[in-house]
């Protein structure tokens, strides 16, 4: 009995806990041509209850768990970065240049800031 509920508790956080992408990112039209983004989570006190979400589009991408950053390539175009933190969504508009590398930051106070560019 005990090892049961053990074992479904230790299921249960991993999968509270789960990090990486949850969908598939837009595919990229050409390597040479596309644009680096990172992403930093500056939550501090990411649990497993209240997981950092960042979602492009409107659509979730990838779960940070205890991930401190995330990158992946983007076309040129406009997009809508933006993210979820418990009961928290937030969003902005951000506009992708060709050949470029941006880093931005996540944080409280729906923070999407762009740090560098």
């Amino acid at each position: 009995m005990i090892r049961t509920i053990c074992l479904t508790t230790v299921l249960f956080l991993s999968a509270c806990a789960a990090t990486g992408l949850v969908n598939p990112l837009p595919p990229v039209d050409s390597p040479e041509t596309s644009s680096k983004v990172v992403l930093n989570n500056l939550f501090t006190n990411v649990s497993h209850f209240k997981n950092l979400t960042f979602t492009l589009n409107k659509k979730p991408v990838y779960n940070f768990g205890s991930t401190a950053s995330f990158s992946f390539h983007l076309n040129q175009g406009d997009y809508l970065f933006g993210y979820s933190y418990g009961s928290k969504n937030c969003e902005t508009g951000v506009q992708i240049r060709p050949k470029a590398n941006y880093v931005f930051n996540l944080g409280p106070d729906c923070l999407i800031e762009l740090e560098s560019s």
